[in-house]
C-alpha cells in the first residue's frame, strides 16, 4: 500500500475489520521512526486473504492509492507502494 507516511494502525484496522478477522497489523518504520510506506496485515484465517486483497487493492487512504498482495504465506497480506 502506498500508505501516507503518517498512517496510524487504526486507519488500517478500520479499512480491513469489516471484511476479515485481523490478527495484527505491522507498519514498518525506518531508524528515525518514519513509516516506510507499506504495512503487513496478518489474518486469523488464511482463507480470507484474497477477500481482503480484492477489497483493498485500488482503494485510497487520504488520496494515496493502495496496492495489496499476498506476501510470505497464506495468512499475511502486504500492502505496499507497488
Amino acid at each position: 500500500m502506498n500508505i501516507p507516511y503518517d498512517t496510524h494502525l487504526h486507519e488500517l484496522e478500520l479499512l480491513c475489520k469489516d471484511f476479515v478477522s485481523v490478527d495484527k497489523i505491522v507498519i514498518p518504520r525506518d531508524p528515525n521512526g518514519l513509516v516506510r510506506g507499506y504495512a503487513f496485515v496478518y489474518l486469523k484465517d488464511a482463507k480470507e486473504v484474497q477477500t481482503l486483497i480484492d477489497f483493498v487493492d485500488g482503494r485510497h487512504i487520504r488520496q494515496r492509492q493502495i496496492r495489496a498482495k499476498n506476501s510470505l504465506g497464506a495468512s499475511q497480506l502486504a500492502i505496499s507502494k507497488e
